[in-house]
């Protein structure tokens, strides 16, 4: 495992993860802020299903995770390439 560390989501269908600041992937996922210019809230569209499966992220559901070199490459990975370091706490208190 590298030290990078960035913010990160999982599709819960098919586990992959996903780096916030890389959308539109490579794989055909997409990670939207639902308001654009805010990060309070994401819906993930992920390219694991036909039509996408989607799933919809508050910031305090993002979590912090160390990504691998590889990952942080093609901006999402798989459990053994990123890792939980903490979850993010709540803007608001």
């Amino acid at each position: 495992m590298s030290d990078r560390i960035r913010h990160c989501v999982q599709c819960p269908k098919c586990r992959t993860w996903y780096i916030l600041a890389f959308s539109p992937y490579a794989n055909g996922s997409l990670l939207i802020p639902t308001i654009a210019g805010s990060s309070e809230e994401y819906i993930l569209y992920c390219a694991c299903a036909r039509p996408p499966f989607t799933s919809r992220w508050r910031w305090r559901d993002v979590l912090t995770c160390a990504i691998s070199r590889l990952a942080h490459h093609r901006g999402y990975g798989t459990g053994e390439e990123i890792a939980i370091t903490r979850r993010i706490r709540s803007r608001r208190g």
